[in-house]
């Protein structure tokens, strides 16, 4: 059965929350949620959708009123002081009464959001009644209460190219489950004294790509990124969590049981996002100096994908909280599919090389998708292997898969290495070459023992006999291949029998760009902007009100009409080709590059 491990309280909207460990539920939610909300001089709401810098407002709770502290600036609420004069709030389509709380706190958060603001108290009872939900609301975006399961959390986590905390998410109920999303399926659940009704799943927005702790928005986009491949609607928004709203009131405490009273059936996502397997290190080896094998099997003890030699592993690793990933080639055989090996080449620089070295040890587990890549061993007679460095893990897959195939009969192996001491597996590439005539090892060492050293040269890849017919497999340094596949192709060798690897870490492009000032023009307003920030937030600080909602690109709500100019407008799940071709953009995510007018 479910339990509840974390209650949350927001009493500033987009603040940091409080963990306590008992709440009182009533119709706007738990009491003392989302009371406060920083909102513009003409009550529409401010979240840190637009203010990241809000999430770093922490809250403590003191007689008489709140304690904020933030970047060591701290500001004491307190109740006697407020002005409570009637003022209009607006969070989204609702209008309502709340009010003023005092000049001073109004101008701290002027001051730390560097615009006119003021601080609105939702008063002892809301003024917000929606009707649609029959129930009072506090400042929350639209219901009184969220709920997600640590399991659903765990599940995201397996396909995200991030490390994703709950706080991200900012529920008021967590629970644990048996099964990831096992909440999607509730209709309604009694948890300690109180009975709710799960009303709808909870759409998300940018606001959870913040980074913990930061003001920073994810380069990757996660969460986003990741929930849009499986847990999008027919409407098109994604969906992560459950809005709850309360039939009674009553206490709540952390331990509780949840017991499901009704069930429904759990909507159907379209799945787009794999799943990483946990595997975990049974062994680590030394293969040269500042070379590193890793042996891995299954943490559940299942069966490895299979795979090619030649491919790489994608794995992520997570180190202090943030997520690195990383494809590092299997220098094990697929011919022996218990265990995956990778072969990791400590670098001055690396983060992961370093950490890998450093702290990885058997029993320590990683996330890692299946293996892919389209550098594998073709069918052949003939083979030419040629490798430097950290190059040689892909082809020691290969040439041990060779091996245990009984197809070493005609073989060469280049590799250059510094030293004789960095020559890799050196006892079984020997012990290869002893059992199977075929197979000609030459390493090529760069410093010789005597401060002489060698590096590859046409000579050498001249004296391979049948140059011109052998499949070839090329890995290393980016200008050692660009130096040796000039000359293969200068003695002959096809180009269609010749294979390169990259060694490469995925990246994210952040070129900047040099500042212009430009004409944008959007539904007739005409203002001075720039090619640096989005329309969407240069239309609002130009006072205009464009329609949005997740300021992702994921719910197609801020979609304008491109008339004249030019814009860099990414790839995003609401826009289609089609539109993107017919001059539809999206104000939150595109950037002008011209002058640009918009409808």
């Amino acid at each position: 059965m479910a339990a509840v491990t974390q209650l949350n309280l927001y009493p500033l909207k987009s603040a940091a929350g409080i963990s306590v460990e008992q709440a009182f539920v009533f119709d706007e939610g738990l009491l003392g949620d989302r009371r406060f909300m920083v909102a513009k001089l003409n009550g529409g709401f401010i979240s840190a959708r637009t203010h990241p810098q809000l999430q770093r407002i922490h809250v403590s709770w003191v007689a008489g009123g709140l304690d904020l502290n933030t970047k060591g600036l701290t500001l004491n609420v307190r109740y006697t002081e407020f002005l409570k004069r009637p003022m209009m709030a607006t969070v989204w389509e609702d209008t309502f009464s709340a009010f003023s709380t005092h000049p001073s706190y109004d101008a701290w958060f002027s001051a730390l959001l560097d615009e006119p603001v003021q601080l609105l108290w939702l008063g002892e009872t809301s003024g917000r009644y929606r009707t649609q939900l029959n129930t009072s609301v506090s400042f929350a975006d639209g219901y009184p209460l969220l709920l997600i399961s640590t399991a659903s959390l765990a599940d995201v986590n397996l396909r995200a190219d991030a490390q994703l905390a709950m706080s991200q998410f900012r529920p008021n109920i967590v629970v644990s489950a048996q099964r990831a999303f096992e909440e999607d399926g509730w209709q309604r659940i009694r948890i300690g004294e109180v009975e709710f009704v799960v009303a709808k799943p909870c759409s998300r927005c940018v606001m959870t790509t913040i980074i913990p702790g930061t003001e920073q928005f994810h380069q990757l986009k996660e969460p986003l990124a990741t929930l849009v491949r499986y847990r999008r609607g027919e409407d098109g928004e994604v969906y992560f969590g459950q809005n709850l709203i309360a039939l009674n009131s009553g206490t709540i405490q952390r331990n509780d049981p949840v017991e499901v009273l009704e069930y429904a059936s759990a909507p159907i996502y379209t799945d787009l996002a794999p799943k990483r397997r946990e595997l975990i290190c049974v062994a680590r080896e030394a293969l040269t100096p500042d070379i590193e094998t890793y042996w891995f099997k299954a943490r559940d003890n299942k069966a490895l994908a299979s795979y090619l030699a030649g491919q790489h592993l994608p794995i992520a690793l997570d180190i202090n909280g943030q997520r690195y990933l990383r494809y590092y080639s299997l220098s094990s055989s697929p011919t022996r599919p218990e265990y995956y090996a990778i072969s990791v080449k400590r670098r001055a620089q690396g983060v992961v090389s370093n950490w890998l070295a450093e702290h990885f040890k058997p029993g320590h587990f990683l996330l890692a998708h299946d293996p892919s890549g389209d550098f594998t061993l073709q069918p052949a007679h003939r083979y030419l292997f040629i490798s430097a460095g950290s190059g040689v893990t892909p082809l020691l897959s290969m040439v041990r898969a060779l091996a245990d195939l009984s197809q070493l009969s005609d073989v060469y192996f280049l590799h250059v290495c510094k030293t004789a001491a960095d020559i890799p597996a050196p006892d079984e590439l020997a012990k290869l070459a002893g059992q199977n005539s075929g197979l000609k090892i030459q390493f090529i060492l760069s410093q010789g023992e005597k401060g002489e050293g060698s590096r590859l040269d046409l000579a050498h890849l001249a004296a391979i006999t049948e140059l011109a017919q052998r499949q070839t497999y090329l890995c290393g340094p980016a200008g050692f291949m660009q130096q040796a596949r000039a000359w293969l192709l200068a003695l002959g060798l096809p180009s269609g029998l010749l294979h390169q690897e990259y060694f490469a870490s995925p990246q994210v492009s952040d070129v900047p760009r040099e500042t212009q000032t430009l004409t944008i023009d959007i539904n007739g307003h005409r203002f001075t902007g720039n090619n640096q920030v989005d329309l969407l937030t240069q239309a609002e600080q130009q006072g205009l009100t464009l329609p949005w909602s997740c300021r992702a690109g994921i719910c197609g709500s801020c979609k304008q009409q491109l008339i004249s100019g030019e814009v860099e407008q990414p790839p995003a799940p609401a826009l289609t080709s089609a539109e993107q071709a017919a001059g539809k953009v999206l104000a939150c995510c595109c950037v002008p590059l011209t002058d640009v007018t918009l409808l």
